[in-house]
């Protein structure tokens, strides 16, 4: 009974400091919310290395990806911490970084991220982040979201130095590459090549089901070759591929499959369409950062008529969703968090795009008359064109949540094509514009709050790399 007072008195006493200087500190556990609502809490949208990832590199970058920058930096712990060595904290855009090194083959760590947060005078938030991930055996390239792909890493192909590029190809293929201020760096043979998001790779093509493509590294060197899937594209970890299969078991059936470089193909899980469907699948988004892929299921036409989120690590469906009207086309973030659905046209102001957030699956915004070609790599803006008499048709830059057009131009006198890339871990966007049958292009690095750097092109016509 005793004991049972002090305890009382003991947290009375707590209380009445907390109140006294003025805050009310919260603590939020993984283990008591749930990783998602503590990360939601903290705004945090995706951690790397990811919950649950296994064969971890012994040494590289833990990174968390902010809604946005926070007022105070927070605070990374790895336990146990042993050996463990910390250091470099930086921001990459909305991305806080820390470099780590010195983990132990084959075991398991935990993360602690502490976040203090100030969300209005007197209230004190501390928000405690954890999550967890296995080390591999000795130095790995990429991020292993299954747990049986252990086998499949790629330890010959080397790290690349450079920092993040975009990459064209001029009239004759040739190949020239700028960083995100607009600085050509790199100036390479002909080749015709897709580059990973954050350029530092360039996969070569063209490629027959089947085969395979070899990818060089920023300076052309080769880093191997990588198998080619159906519509496979890159992970937004710039270092492995998502693809699609057509399986045996059900006779034609689609799979999901996981590529790396220098590696076998790993299977992930079936891509469940609805029966008796003519349709196809088709690759939104692929993201080893946060474990997930999203699928469109494509009716002929190409209209979109199904849509789903599965999980990289078991290939379990986290999202689906049916459209019994189909859609024109579905475009989402590189880590599937917005999925911007746009309808058919109508006479009225041209296509409605809801922007849908997953998993949760709630329509977010919604926009008229554009047609969305891509997001930021946060995810607050979205590039697109709009839609009606193409003599002014702009190419627009839109905070998606506001309506607030941050940055357009127009695509005159005749639009040809938009191709936008996102600055991974950033908010810029790189957005290319043609017009007159290609005769005519502008090729722009536009910023969140809309200031734009043009990018001199020498000759024309050019094909972006991404």
């Amino acid at each position: 009974m005793k004991n049972w007072g002090k305890q009382l008195a003991g947290a009375i006493l707590v209380l009445v400091f907390a109140l006294a200087v003025g805050g009310f500190v919260m603590l939020l556990r993984a283990q008591q919310g749930g990783l998602a609502a503590t990360m939601a809490a903290a705004h945090i949208r995706a951690v790397t290395p990811p919950d649950g990832a296994t064969n971890v590199p012994l040494e590289g970058e833990i990174r968390a990806d902010y809604v946005s920058r926070p007022n105070q930096d927070p605070l990374i712990q790895v336990e146990p911490p042993a050996g463990v060595t910390l250091d470099n904290p930086r921001w990459d855009g909305t991305t806080f970084v820390i470099d780590y090194r010195g983990l132990r083959d084959n075991s398991l760590y935990h993360v602690e991220l502490d976040q203090d947060d100030w969300p209005s005078k007197g209230e004190h938030k501390q928000i405690k982040v954890r999550w967890s991930f296995r080390t591999g055996t000795g130095p790995h390239v990429g991020l292993t979201p299954s747990p049986t792909s252990s086998t499949s890493a790629s330890p010959s192909v080397p790290p690349t130095t450079s920092g993040p590029l975009i990459w064209y190809m001029g009239p004759s293929n040739d190949l020239h590459g700028l960083d995100w201020t607009g600085k050509q760096l790199k100036n390479l043979s002909p080749d015709i090549v897709i580059q990973s998001p954050d350029g530092t790779r360039l996969r070569r093509q063209p490629s027959s089901q089947g085969g395979s493509n070899a990818v060089t590294d920023a300076d052309g060197n080769p880093l191997g070759s990588v198998l080619v899937d159906q519509g496979m594209i890159w992970a937004d970890d710039s270092r492995q591929f998502c693809g699609v299969t057509v399986t045996s078991t059900p006779p034609g059936g689609y799979g999901l499959e996981m590529l790396r470089i220098n590696g076998p193909r790993d299977p992930v899980g079936a891509i469940n369409l609805p029966a008796k469907s003519s349709q196809t699948p088709a690759l939104a988004a692929c993201s080893v950062l946060t474990g997930r892929a999203v699928v469109s299921g494509q009716s002929p036409y190409a209209y979109v008529s199904s849509m789903s989120m599965i999980a990289l690590s078991d290939g379990h469906v986290i999202y689906q969703r049916t459209y019994p009207n189909p859609l024109a086309r579905i475009v989402a973030s590189h880590d599937g968090q917005y999925v911007a659905e746009q309808s058919a046209s109508n006479a009225n102001g041209g296509p409605v795009t809801l922007i849908r957030q997953l998993p949760s699956g709630s329509v977010v915004g919604q926009l008229s008359g554009i047609l969305v070609q891509g997001f930021s790599w946060d995810g607050s803006l979205v590039i697109g064109s709009t839609f009606g008499n193409p003599s002014i048709e702009q190419a627009q830059v839109i905070r998606w949540r506001t309506h607030e057009t941050v940055w357009h131009q127009c695509m005159c006198p005749q639009p040809h094509w938009l191709v936008v890339l996102a600055q991974p871990g950033g908010t810029k966007l790189a957005v290319v514009l043609s017009m007159n049958d290609g005769s005519i292009v502008s090729f722009n690095i536009v910023d969140a709050n809309g200031s734009a750097l043009s990018h001199p092109i020498g000759s024309t016509p050019i094909t972006p790399a991404f």
